[in-house]
């Protein structure tokens, strides 16, 4: 073969040259993003065949933290039209509303926005001011279609109003009207860490919570109890959502005197209010606003704090003052008690009760003026105030004024129709909510503003006579049950504020309405109980467990009546009762082994602190007086180790240093024992048992 045959079969042989053809950045980006959301769209397809929910068809936990939370969400109604109705899963904190996707022509559309107030709490929409004023503008002007939709959301503070708002623009909107002021400190504390979110955050974690993958990931990691701190998972619960979260929610102690906070607070309140009229006007609605009411003379602060660097000898002089103060208020020696309530002021101005309490005698001296500064000086001093402060008062008709914006002070409303212009609990239920009567008041102001405007003209069926009809027929739906439960929710509430004269008066009200409910008659009877009332406490116990023969918390506290009664034998059948109804009741075994312990039945009452031991190890009492049982029984070695333990759990409890002197010196080790009795002295001086006990002990060791 010659060489030009090879250089030519070479040529045929050889394979041209390709271009390198590698993909570009962006086409390797789409590729990887249709695989990635083909594979999670596939498992999500795969989760819903097995019937895996989504985070938020269950709870929300982002509800007015983001536009991704809807308030309203579009429904077919039976007839075939198409309404925005309130979502289920928002029905815990909202009234059930619908409205008319298509707006009619001759629509004018209302949204009442703001907190419980707003809401109606306790009651429900029907006495709300928003269904009030629905009525009254149904029955006066036939000129319009008016829909008046309750957008209250029960512990909704400003910044949640301004977000939800966001929403409802987009719902074509004619009025906007706001009440809020009263949530802007409750949720600091239990909402701490979303605000502290930023908000693009939480607007990706939304989205994330409406995916099934998200559900399934989430219910993975609360299980794995070993990897994950379970805290870290909790879902925050509001504080007046009373039926789950009164618990678990932050009550009155976790408040400290913030003086900065307060002011970002108060400042924050301003921008969204502002916000607030700013989104209204950015959809063509108008706005009215609202000055909160707040209880001043039937309801004392929900906490009060002492200044700060008040020294030992000043705090020491102000507990005699204010003692001295109530007794002789107590007595009625009104002027002497002002005095001794303003020598201890002038010791520590900041404390609020001592505010309140001189407010009640200014009032009792029928000085009324200066009681309503009182009663509103301890308002702003309360260090967890929860209802509306005097410079954010300020601040509404700050804000109303510069946008020109019509205005309602619903307090001074109120204080025009009592007769010494100091509101207390002829218009309120608790701190801030009204009855239904003033709440009709309240949407009467906002109608005759509506009219001043031109907005509602009222016809001929406007007359006294029609109105008085229709506000008995609104009067004539509320059920006498519906108010009871009203009335039993709010004195859950102020029994998580502690505030138990309050939840006492209100519950002894809701026991009359619920006759058949053994929860309100057992708060009833725990308000008898507080006061002495023992006959009365015991028989509303009683009836209470007529009603529910297993409520273990209702034979419990009949067991702490008869005991007060000296009624030995009864106390013990209703401890006994209680351990039968709940085994799990720690208090019921302990207070039982005490009645035992009495009696001499040792070992039953051994048994009984060691159930309670069982249930909650930390408590010291159930290790002291099994301890001491072990004493009784001279058994010891078991009683050193049980009163060592409940040493460890709290060092400070005298009796059991004592018994563990005892302990030790009947095991021969005096000088141990000695060193318990000195302790116990030390701990109480007036300890004669443990005084008695140290002499023998140190005679002994001479």
């Amino acid at each position: 073969m010659s060489a030009s045959q090879i250089d030519s079969d070479e040529k045929t042989l050889k394979k041209p040259d390709r271009p390198n053809r590698r993909l570009s950045v962006w086409k390797k980006f789409l590729f990887a993003t249709i695989i990635t959301v083909t594979f999670f769209a596939t498992i999500e397809l795969v989760l819903a065949a097995l019937g895996v929910k989504p985070v938020t068809y269950r709870e929300d936990p982002f509800v007015g933290f983001t536009s991704r939370s809807p308030l309203f969400e579009k429904a077919k109604t039976a007839d075939g039209k198409f309404v925005y109705r309130t979502r289920e899963q928002k029905l815990s904190l909202f009234n059930l509303q619908e409205f008319p996707v298509d707006k009619g022509k001759d629509t004018y559309r209302v949204f009442c926005m703001g907190g419980s107030t707003t809401y109606g709490h306790p009651y429900v929409d029907s006495t709300s001011f928003g269904g009030w004023l629905r009525e009254y503008l149904n029955i006066a002007d036939q000129r319009h279609a008016w829909e008046v939709i309750n957008a209250g959301g029960i512990s909704y503070a400003s910044y949640r109003v301004a977000s939800l708002m966001e929403e409802l623009i987009e719902y074509e909107p004619d009025l906007f009207i706001i009440y809020s002021g009263q949530n802007e400190f409750l949720e600091r504390r239990t909402y701490s860490q979303i605000l502290a979110t930023p908000g693009v955050v939480r607007e990706v974690a939304a989205v994330f919570a409406t995916s099934r993958v998200y559900s399934s990931m989430r219910t993975l990691f609360k299980n794995a109890v070993w990897t994950v701190p379970q805290d870290s998972l909790k879902t925050n619960i509001l504080p007046a959502e009373v039926d789950a979260i009164l618990d678990g929610a932050v009550g009155p102690d976790d408040y400290t005197r913030d003086d900065t906070q307060q002011q970002q607070v108060i400042d924050h309140y301003s921008l969204n209010l502002a916000r607030m009229i700013e989104l209204a006007r950015s959809a063509g609605a108008t706005v009215i606003m609202i000055n909160p009411a707040a209880n001043e003379r039937s309801m004392s602060p929900f906490k009060s704090q002492h200044r700060d660097l008040l020294n030992h000898d000043d705090l020491e002089q102000w507990k005699t003052l204010i003692s001295q103060a109530k007794m002789t208020q107590k007595s009625g020696q009104f002027d002497e008690a002002l005095k001794l309530f303003d020598l201890a002021i002038e010791i520590d101005p900041f404390y609020a009760e001592s505010h309140f309490n001189r407010g009640e005698v200014l009032y009792a001296l029928g000085r009324y003026p200066e009681a309503k500064q009182a009663f509103q000086r301890a308002i702003d001093e309360d260090v967890c105030p929860l209802r509306i402060l005097s410079e954010m008062r300020r601040r509404v008709a700050e804000v109303a004024t510069r946008y020109n914006v019509p205005l309602v002070d619903f307090q001074q409303l109120l204080e025009g129709k009592t007769t010494t212009g100091i509101l207390g609990d002829e218009w309120f239920l608790d701190h801030v909510h009204t009855n239904t009567e003033g709440y009709r008041e309240l949407a009467l102001r906002l109608f005759a503003i509506l009219t001043s405007q031109g907005v509602v003209v009222p016809d001929s069926r406007w007359t006294p006579e029609n109105r008085q009809k229709l506000e008995a027929e609104v009067t004539g739906r509320i059920d006498e049950r519906a108010q009871g439960v009203a009335l039993r929710t709010l004195a859950k509430v102020f029994s998580w504020a502690r505030k138990y004269e309050e939840a006492g008066r209100l519950s002894k009200l809701a026991a009359e309405k619920l006759s058949d409910d053994a929860e309100v008659h057992c708060m009833a009877a725990y308000d008898f109980e507080r006061n002495g009332q023992f006959e009365q406490a015991k028989e509303s116990y009683e009836k209470a467990i007529q009603l529910n023969p297993t409520y273990a918390h209702a034979h419990y506290n009949l067991g702490h009546v008869h005991r007060q009664l000296k009624e030995w034998s009864l106390a013990t059948k209703s401890f006994e009762n209680a351990v039968a109804a709940d085994p799990h009741y720690p208090g019921a075994h302990y207070n039982l082994g005490l009645l035992y312990q009495k009696e001499g039945r040792l070992d039953d009452a051994a048994m009984c602190f060691r159930a309670s031991i069982s249930v909650n190890g930390t408590h010291p009492g159930s290790w002291e007086e099994l301890g001491n049982v072990r004493l009784e029984q001279g058994r010891i070695d078991e009683a050193i180790q049980h009163l060592e333990m409940a040493l460890k759990l709290q060092p400070d409890m005298a009796s059991t240093n004592n018994s563990l002197g005892v302990a030790f010196a009947r095991s021969g080790q005096v000088e141990k024992a000695a060193a318990y009795f000195e302790r116990a002295v030390e701990l109480v001086p007036q300890y004669v048992e443990a005084q008695q006990n140290l002499s023998r002990a140190r005679a002994s060791l001479k």
